[in-house]
């Protein structure tokens, strides 16, 4: 195996095989659940090469090791299956472990991180083909009524369209249910028969007339109002649903006769948590993903230039912490509530301006390979806009290029506010960002697009010129 001896100190410096309760990863860390967190010995691993640092976060403790993580991960569960386990025991005994170390709030934020991570390359392949598709439909070189034009968009569009679905396998694999059911709890929100429902003006009454909640029914359910809310783009209605019927589910499972038990379990569990879903879940859930994204909004709109200079100037510095993690799921929500979403704008240049750092780091140092890693880290931050080998390499230990780094994202990111730039796609970090700034419906260059792009070559720029001036290779 290419990682093993990697492997073998790794779990070593966390206290041994038997110390893992369970094992997972992000872009690019390890995020260690460990019994014994006095075991986990930061400094070895923050030595060993092939590891970027060590640190703990929320509850966990990550080892940082870069765009390689998955495969790392991969040979880790090989080699140690018992740091991950399919046993319902196991999971719970993992959920009291989690529950002691981090508050409900963060349990929650990780549980939506963890179901929404596998779908991020399919999410950001379709965001890149539907911003070209839009851009050259606005520029008149694809007309929007012909063959090519509706096949492209709807290989562009398959995964909102069916969000629901991907939603509830990837939940359905997170709170150990079968993969099936959980399709079938993010088919239900768009079944085309209560869809429909919402098109019906005969006979619709309203509740909660005047509040917040204000509400339409046009059906019942033996009596009980229904309220049916467009579901085909909102991930917590799902993710909740698929959580309550994995309750459910396990519930029945092994209660019932051998002879009934294959069909019997599957069939009580749709027969009660569908309803439910529907019913209690979905609307309140809805309420839930409409108020983060108000809120947000609100907040937005408070100052849209300094709320963008501040979340842009810190972004690095919560990177560093791994603190990232609990703004990403709101943006997603917000994303899929209104359409578009104004967070991640604001973080656009840190990236860029790490990475033209790292292209002037790598032009002073003497030491070839200190000068590879200076131009890996720097492509890393500039292409795919992972910032983990730069910053842990070579910018947190200067603390004057950490404060350029932050002060020229926080610029990028009060210009993002100023303009008003939305992200109108979602599409992955770095330089395959830009399609996502591509608005429908217009012609010519979109605003936002041509803010982004300036920001990107502006923030590179500054960060070249600027460390070029200031840093000395002293190490």
């Amino acid at each position: 195996m290419k990682y093993e001896n990697l492997i073998n100190q790794i779990v070593t410096n966390v206290g041994g095989e038997s110390n893992v309760e369970t094992v997972v990863h992000c872009a690019t860390r390890l995020r260690f659940v460990l019994k014994d967190e006095s075991k986990f010995n930061a400094d070895e691993l923050k030595n060993l090469t092939g590891v970027l640092t060590a640190l703990p976060s929320g509850g966990q403790y990550h080892v940082v090791i870069g765009n390689h993580v998955s495969d790392v991960y991969n040979e880790l569960v090989s080699m140690y299956p018992s740091t991950v386990s399919n046993d319902l025991a196991q999971k719970d005994q993992e959920e009291k472990i989690s529950d002691k170390k981090k508050n409900p709030l963060g349990v929650f934020i990780d549980t939506i991180v963890s179901i929404m991570l596998p779908m991020v390359n399919i999410m950001a392949a379709t965001g890149i083909i539907k911003g070209f598709v839009i851009l050259f439909n606005s520029l008149g070189w694809l007309a929007s009524d012909s063959g090519a034009y509706n096949l492209l968009y709807g290989v562009s569009n398959v995964f909102f369209y069916f969000l629901p679905l991907f939603v509830g396998y990837s939940a359905a694999k997170r709170f150990k249910l079968d993969e099936t059911i959980g399709i079938a709890v993010g088919a239900i929100f768009f079944y085309p028969t209560l869809v429909s429902l919402l098109s019906n003006t005969e006979n619709v009454k309203t509740l909660f007339t005047g509040t917040m909640i204000q509400s339409n029914v046009a059906t019942d359910f033996f009596g009980i109002p229904v309220i049916f809310n467009d579901y085909s783009t909102t991930i917590i209605p799902t993710i909740l649903s698929v959580y309550f019927t994995a309750k459910v589910y396990h519930a029945f499972k092994g209660k019932l006769p051998v002879l009934v038990e294959s069909f019997g379990t599957p069939l009580l569990t749709l027969l009660i948590s569908l309803p439910v879903s529907v019913i209690i879940i979905g609307p309140i859930a809805n309420v839930i993903s409409s108020f983060l994204a108000n809120s947000v909004m609100a907040l937005y709109n408070i100052n849209p230039t300094i709320i963008s200079a501040l979340l842009g100037g810190f972004w690095i510095l919560l990177v560093s912490i791994g603190l990232h993690s609990a703004i990403v799921p709101i943006a997603i929500t917000n994303f899929f509530i209104n359409g578009y979403d104004v967070i991640f704008p604001m973080i656009t240049a840190h990236g860029f301006a790490i990475a033209g750092a790292m292209f002037a780091i790598a032009l002073k140092q003497k030491s070839q390979a200190q000068k590879s890693l200076a131009w890996s880290a720097g492509f890393s931050a500039w292409v795919p806009g992972v910032i983990e080998p730069a910053l842990y390499g070579f910018i947190l230990e200067n603390k004057k290029l950490l404060a350029t780094m932050c002060l020229i994202s926080g610029v990028g990111g009060a210009a993002s506010g100023f303009f008003g730039v939305k992200l109108v796609q979602l599409a992955p970090g770095g330089i395959f960002a830009v399609p996502g700034f591509i608005e429908q419906g217009g012609s010519g260059l979109p605003v936002g697009l041509v803010v982004t792009v300036a920001t990107i070559v502006l923030s590179t720029i500054a960060g070249f010129v600027l460390t070029l001036m200031m840093y000395k290779n002293e190490k």
